[in-house]
C-alpha cells in the first residue's frame, strides 16, 4: 500500500480527515472541530477535499451520455446506471486508464487546497479514501477486494493525514438527511466499503447518528494526542510549509 494507505509512511501534521456515509454529519463536524481547535488558538479551516471533475468534466460527460444512450437508461436511476458502468468497467485497460485519470488530476486539486491554505491545519470534508470506495463499486469489487486498489503509484502524491475519522449512519437515516434525493440503495453499497476502510487504516469509527454535540465531543478526544503534539510545536500548531 502506498500514501496515505501505507502505515509507514509520515503523516503531515496539518491535515485531519473526517470522511464516512453522506448524511452522517461530516461538514457539520469538520465545522465544529475547527471553531474547537480555533478557540484552543489553532489555526484551523474546513476544505471539501474530495475530487471535483475539472479538466476531465467534458470527457466525463461525453462517456456518461454515451453510456446512457447505448443502454437506453437514465443516469438518475441509480441501479441500472451503476449495473452499466460497471458492464463498462471490466475491461483491466479501461479500469487503469480511469485511475491514472482520477488519481493524477485529484492529486493535482489536492495540492492546490494546500497551497492556498499555507498556514492553516486543514479539516477535510472528505479525501481520497470516498474515492476509492465509488471505484471500488464501479469496479464491482468487494469490501474485501479494497485493498486491491491501494497500491497505485500516484498515491505517493497524496499527504497522509495525522488523524483520520469515520463516521458511519444507517443508510436510512443519511437519505432522510439528504435533501438532494441521494437513494439509500446508494448508501447501502457504500456502507460496508467505509467500514473496511477503517479496518485497513485502524481508523475509529463514529456513530454520527447520535446527538450532534456527543459526536462532537467524541471527534474531539479523538485529537487529543494530535493537540498535544501542537502544543509542543506553540499555540499556533504547525508552522512548517507545504504538506508537512
Amino acid at each position: 500500500m502506498r500514501g496515505p494507505f501505507d502505515p509507514a509512511s509520515r503523516p503531515s501534521r496539518r491535515l485531519i480527515v473526517i470522511s464516512g456515509l453522506d448524511g452522517s454529519g461530516k461538514t457539520t463536524q469538520c465545522e465544529i472541530l475547527a471553531r474547537q481547535l480555533g478557540d484552543a488558538g489553532i489555526h484551523a479551516e474546513t476544505v471539501w477535499n474530495r475530487w471535483e471533475p475539472l479538466i476531465s468534466a467534458p470527457l466525463i460527460k461525453l462517456a456518461k451520455g454515451h453510456l446512457t444512450r447505448r443502454q437506453r437508461i437514465s443516469d438518475d436511476d441509480y441501479t441500472q446506471f451503476t449495473d452499466a458502468k460497471r458492464r463498462t468497467m471490466r475491461s483491466p485497460f479501461k479500469r487503469r486508464l480511469w485511475q491514472l485519470m482520477v488519481w493524477s488530476e485529484y492529486a493535482l486539486e489536492v495540492a492546490l487546497r494546500f497551497v492556498r491554505r499555507p498556514n492553516a491545519v486543514l479539516i477535510c470534508d472528505r479525501y481520497v479514501y470516498d474515492t476509492v470506495v465509488d471505484i471500488a463499486i464501479n469496479f464491482h469489487m468487494t469490501a474485501d477486494e479494497l485493498e486491491y486498489l491501494l497500491d497505485h503509484p500516484l498515491f505517493v502524491l497524496y499527504p497522509t493525514p495525522a488523524l483520520v475519522i469515520f463516521l458511519d449512519i444507517a443508510p436510512e437515516i443519511g437519505a432522510s438527511r439528504k435533501t438532494d434525493g441521494t437513494p439509500v440503495a446508494y448508501l447501502a453499497d457504500r456502507r460496508e466499503y467505509y467500514l473496511a476502510m477503517a479496518r485497513i487504516l485502524n481508523a475509529p469509527v463514529i456513530d454520527g447518528a447520535g446527538d450532534i454535540t456527543q459526536v462532537a465531543g467524541e471527534i474531539w478526544s479523538r485529537t487529543e494526542q494530535w493537540r498535544a503534539g501542537c502544543a509542543g510545536e506553540g499555540k499556533r500548531g504547525p508552522k512548517n510549509g507545504g504538506y508537512r
